[in-house]
């Protein structure tokens, strides 16, 4: 086995090479956890830790490894090293959870993405809650596949995969139980060798579930929702990558009970591709879609022609998302300040001595 069975391309290679990295020194994060690291050369797997150098340039969370990225690393006393992170795409993030700004990676070099929604009767489908994953699934070329799971427990199934087809149009959707194996088999068909394939959503969703049913054995724990708000606990802690039978990347998540954007305004484009056209015609570039003359989204729900509730999700997510993105970016910036002036600090003792 290689590191091209993990993933790995010759874009990853040529990446390396132009930043002095052998390809040798090419490994895929494969698990992580608290700043603790597993890494594979595609024969082998050993943990890792980011060098000090690295640890001193890193300004942000989001600079640090995540699960799924391509990795250079150096052997040192028999310790795997990670000097650098190679460039990343497929990257799936959120804003944290919380007050704060900062950016949460959840995976990188993603090809799809499983959206998982519990269809039983004590939740209801979110429509509002689809539009969210999509929109920070699709802003980084990751496809979106929509999983309906726990379908033999739904009420009213049909109704509810419609209304996931108004929520996400043109999307790929699959109602499933990974219980009773409904669905399963046109799901596996999806999965393809050498291919990262995420799942996300919310605790109780079933995603362990799901996962444990696609390879066939137990390797996730799961656990139960609270019957008083259907909710469900953190049964997975970590972000890990487990390679299938026919060679598929399958990765799963901690649930998300908070799917905050940030800086998601292309995702949200193509997952409301629909209003985004209509906001194309406005007569004015930076309209709000609220009261503005020739609003032709305005028009466009005063004739029927769109939905009110997915204009105003559109709305919400687009504020939402640029709000996030600039205090991020202010965030950011006091950071890199605070830096500059600890290294001039530095300096100005040395030069002293």
């Amino acid at each position: 086995m290689t590191l091209i069975d993990w993933g790995c391309t010759q874009k990853v290679v040529e990446d390396a090479k132009s930043r002095g990295w052998e390809a040798q020194s090419i490994r895929r994060v494969i698990a992580s956890a608290k700043g603790s690291y597993e890494v594979t050369d595609g024969d082998r797997a050993t943990h890792a830790q980011v060098s000090g150098a690295f640890a001193y340039r890193a300004a942000l969370p989001s600079d640090y490894p995540t699960t799924g990225d391509f990795v250079a690393c150096r052997e040192e006393g028999g310790a795997t090293v990670i000097e650098a992170v190679l460039p990343r795409r497929g990257v799936v993030s959120r804003k944290t959870a919380g007050a704060k700004s900062d950016e949460q990676l959840l995976a990188s070099n993603v090809d799809a993405a499983f959206i998982v929604l519990a269809l039983d009767s004590g939740r209801g489908f979110l429509p509002r809650l689809l539009e969210r994953y999509l929109s920070i699934v699709c802003s980084n070329d990751v496809a979106p596949i929509v999983v309906l799971n726990k379908a033999d427990l739904a009420e009213h199934p049909q109704e509810m995969t419609d209304e996931a087809r108004k929520a996400a149009p043109g999307a790929e959707i699959h109602a499933v139980s990974a219980l009773t194996g409904l669905g399963l088999e046109e799901l596996k068909a999806r999965l393809e060798p050498a291919k990262t394939f995420l799942l996300l959503g919310k605790s109780g969703s079933g995603k362990s579930t799901l996962l444990n049913a696609l390879f066939g054995s137990q390797i996730a724990k799961t656990g139960d929702v609270r019957e008083q708000d259907m909710k469900g606990k953190h049964t997975t802690t970590s972000r890990e990558i487990v390679m299938m039978e026919n060679g598929a990347l399958l990765m799963d998540t901690p649930g998300i009970r908070e799917a905050a954007l940030q800086g998601h305004d292309s995702g949200i484009d193509e997952c409301f591709a629909d209003v985004a056209a209509y906001a194309s015609a406005c007569r004015f570039g930076d309209c709000t879609h609220t009261s503005e003359p020739g609003c032709a989204v305005r028009a466009a729900v005063d004739a029927g022609l769109l939905e009110s509730d997915r204009c105003e999700s559109y709305l919400s997510l687009k504020k939402e998302s640029r709000y996030n993105e600039a205090r991020s970016r202010e965030t950011a910036g006091h950071l890199e300040k605070k830096k500059w002036k600890q290294i001039s600090k530095i300096q100005r003792t040395y030069s002293k001595n």
